[in-house]
């Protein structure tokens, strides 16, 4: 137990406070490199997801439950196909830099890096206490989340691949946008999502 909560304490420093390191020394961490850790990731985070959206979404009923489940199954279907997506994109954009191919890695950083959304829960519960709920303070909390997490991606790509800031950022946000687009994953989030929003008549 001991290891397992030094490895996640490792994992989370190379991605949020030395993702310049993250190639090179993510092969060191034995947790790191196992499925289990971006499954452990990116459950937490379609959960604090999940938990957030009803935190905004009062009153809160028996319905509630169904809201946060079909809602969980959603988050948790985008957080395992949303980085490979993304990963795609933005490896054959660095590619037609001249850098070689990283996918692994980038995939590896993407996953671990969902777990930004971890803190989407909380920062829910303080703004429904200073009075801000609805749909609309939702949509818009979680735009805000997603460019902090294009913002994480691209220190990922400056390290993994060795690129300038400017360019760093260009391709993480190209890659952003067009994996947002991608119409199989949006359809299959948003058919889910249906789920979620008429769960209230269960």
């Amino acid at each position: 137990m001991r290891d397992f909560f030094f490895d996640l304490v490792d994992t989370l420093e190379l991605v949020f406070l030395d993702p310049l390191r993250y190639s090179e020394e993510v092969k060191e961490i034995p947790f790191a490199m196992s499925p289990s850790s971006s499954w452990l990731f990116s459950i937490l985070a379609a959960l604090s997801l999940s938990v957030g959206m009803s935190i905004l979404s009062a009153p809160y009923t028996i319905s509630t439950l169904s809201f946060l489940f079909f809602g969980f199954v959603a988050n948790l279907i985008l957080f395992r196909f949303f980085p490979f997506f993304y990963s795609l994109v933005a490896d054959y954009y660095v590619q037609k830099k001249g850098r070689s191919q990283k996918l692994l890695f980038l995939v590896m950083f993407a996953r671990h890096a969902s777990v930004l959304f971890l803190i989407f829960a909380p920062v829910c519960i303080v703004l429904h206490a200073i009075g801000f709920s609805g749909v609309g303070s939702g949509f818009f909390l979680l735009l805000t989340f997603i460019v902090l997490y294009g913002l994480v991606m691209a220190r990922g790509l400056k390290s993994i691949y060795e690129l300038r800031n400017r360019d760093s950022i260009r391709f993480s946000f190209y890659a952003l946008g067009l994996t947002i687009l991608f119409p199989f994953l949006m359809n299959l989030y948003t058919a889910t999502s249906v789920l979620q929003s008429v769960s209230g008549g269960f």
